[in-house]
């Protein structure tokens, strides 16, 4: 297959949080899945779950195939942070998480002794600190190293390291640094848990359902494009509708006033904060969505199905999802003109139902 350059693969979520912040009934909402909630447990809780696209289920109609394959999205649930700022910092934080795409962060906004704005501040604050001791630490043996040795071909990354570690100090992300393509590189072995997008889950009591709308007003200024996102979850009741069937959950929805499932809607926000986008395949063996980030060209995104189909592109036969929903066949489609022949070049939009051409 073609390399992790070009395709996606699973998208990787960790979900953070205080103690009893509710970070597990997010994971269980999330998965589907009964793991252990409110016991302080070191344990960790892994989940792949598929991601809703009601596009799919369309084009499988149209197409009369029973295979139906979403993009998915790897959860983990994962102990590392204690969210006491700065004191509660250390070195050893969960390796798991280093390897995560982005995180979710819960916070609690449903007991009593809620204080989720200084959650937020103080959980970040920790984040920054475990990423200041990393760069302190190799700052320091670059430094040694160039002394004994008199090699100094680490300088540009030294003079990177010296950077961050200013920006960290003054309580900054490392992801709020303006970095280039090449220094990202460079910075790509560290996994600095503050350089990952962060989704802040605020976890709500039933009791707020009804104010969702004014609470996203409230953190809407912790919103960056690519760095950050808020959503708003009451995990209790997500965790209760997972475990529902279709009709019985259509009418406990309605009954408290819930259009859609909110973690359809945390999936779908940590995809826009990862820049990712889904292109489409239908046939009659399979229909089938494949994330790829935005910005993407066609050959590149032939690649995530298969690498030869990368290194034999032709062209690719694109076609709106709406324009398929409306004409259906491909005879149809190309009578009316709503499949377009593109280039290597072409840059991928979300929806697109292509048919790549190759010869290997």
């Amino acid at each position: 297959m073609s390399s992790r350059l070009h395709t996606i693969g699973d998208v990787k979520l960790g979900i953070i949080g205080k103690p009893q912040s509710g970070k597990t009934t997010i994971f269980n909402a999330a998965s589907g899945q009964h793991a252990s909630v409110g016991d302080f447990s070191q344990t960790v809780h892994k989940a792949v779950v598929k991601v809703p696209d009601q596009r799919l289920d369309v084009l499988a109609e149209i197409e009369k195939t029973q295979k139906i394959t979403p993009a998915e999205v790897e959860f983990l649930d994962a102990p590392g942070l204690s969210g006491k700022g700065k004191e509660g910092a250390s070195a050893e934080i969960n390796p798991d998480l280093k390897l995560m795409d982005a995180l979710i962060l819960v916070v609690d906004a449903f007991s009593d002794t809620a204080t989720p704005e200084a959650d937020i501040q103080s959980l970040i604050e920790e984040m920054v600190f475990v990423d200041q001791i990393v760069v302190e630490s190799n700052i320091e043996k670059k430094l040694r190293k160039a002394k004994v040795t008199g090699d100094k071909s680490d300088q540009h990354e030294l003079d990177l390291l010296h950077r961050c570690l200013k920006s960290l100090e003054s309580g900054k992300p490392v992801i709020d640094l303006d970095l280039r393509e090449d220094e990202l590189r460079l910075l790509k072995g560290y996994a600095f848990i503050s350089q990952k997008p962060l989704l802040i889950v605020v976890n709500i009591g039933e009791n707020d359902l009804p104010n969702v709308a004014a609470l996203s007003g409230k953190y809407a200024s912790l919103v960056s494009s690519g760095k950050r996102e808020v959503a708003i979850v009451c995990g209790k009741i997500e965790m209760e509708l997972t475990a529902l069937a279709g009709d019985e959950k259509a009418m406990f929805m309605k009954e408290l006033g819930i259009e859609t499932a909110a973690m359809n809607q945390v999936i779908q926000k940590a995809y826009s904060l990862l820049g990712l986008i889904s292109f489409l395949t239908a046939g009659e063996k399979e229909v089938r969505a494949w994330p790829i980030k935005a910005g993407t060209n066609a050959q590149r995104a032939a690649g995530t199905i298969h690498s030869d189909i990368e290194r034999g592109f032709i062209r690719a036969e694109v076609t709106r999802y709406d324009d398929y929903c409306t004409y259906k066949t491909a005879a149809a489609l190309k009578a009316a003109g709503k499949t377009r022949l593109e280039g290597k070049e072409y840059l991928m939009h979300d929806g697109d139902v292509v048919l790549f051409r190759f010869n290997v």
